[in-house]
């Protein structure tokens, strides 16, 4: 064996494992998904999911790390200036292209706090890239023009995943922008 963490079946009973818990999450909250539950759905035993995960909540806590680390990576590969209503544009094609996982990481079953991290780092880069200091500003002001920003982006970005995501990406790039106060 090569390594626990980086052989191929390691990686195929983890794929299974992410895959089983997100079927779980569609239908039940986090709170009610069972290790039992999940290694059932996986047609595994449970010394199998312990040896990869704690619990559901670590396993969940896992999936949420891959995701936003997708992300970053995705938006930092562009380092061409751009407008935050870009780097939106650029988020929200990711999470159409996989809606399954994004809607239930982000919509009530799971917890909804989970691209605040994202949608923070896409506001800064957005004022990096424009040439504002956010150390130059009011930092209370700053902190409550970050929190409406990255809250109500979610709003939308949850509201657009729950009716199925039907406008395309740009246009709710827009939606978002339109809300946004113009000077920071």
């Amino acid at each position: 064996m090569v390594g626990v963490k980086n052989n191929r079946r390691t990686k195929y009973t983890t794929d299974l494992i992410k895959k089983s818990f997100l079927s779980l999450l569609e239908t039940r909250n986090l709170l009610q998904v069972t290790v039992t539950e999940i290694c059932k759905q996986a047609d595994i035993n449970r010394g199998t999911f312990y040896l990869h995960y704690k619990d559901p909540y670590d396993l969940y806590e896992v999936l949420q790390k891959e995701v936003n680390q997708e992300i970053l990576e995705t938006l930092h590969k562009d380092q061409s200036p751009c407008t935050a209503d870009g780097s939106l544009i650029k988020l929200l094609n990711i999470i159409q292209e996989k809606k399954q996982i994004y809607r239930i990481m982000i919509s009530k079953r799971g917890e909804n706090n989970f691209l605040t991290e994202v949608l923070l780092e896409v506001y800064k880069d957005y004022l990096h890239r424009r040439g504002d200091d956010p150390d130059q500003k009011d930092p209370s002001e700053m902190d409550y023009s970050y929190t409406f920003m990255v809250h109500g982006s979610m709003g939308v970005i949850n509201q657009w995943l729950e009716s199925n995501g039907q406008e395309s990406p740009h246009d709710i790039a827009q939606i978002i922008s339109s809300f946004k106060p113009e000077q920071m």
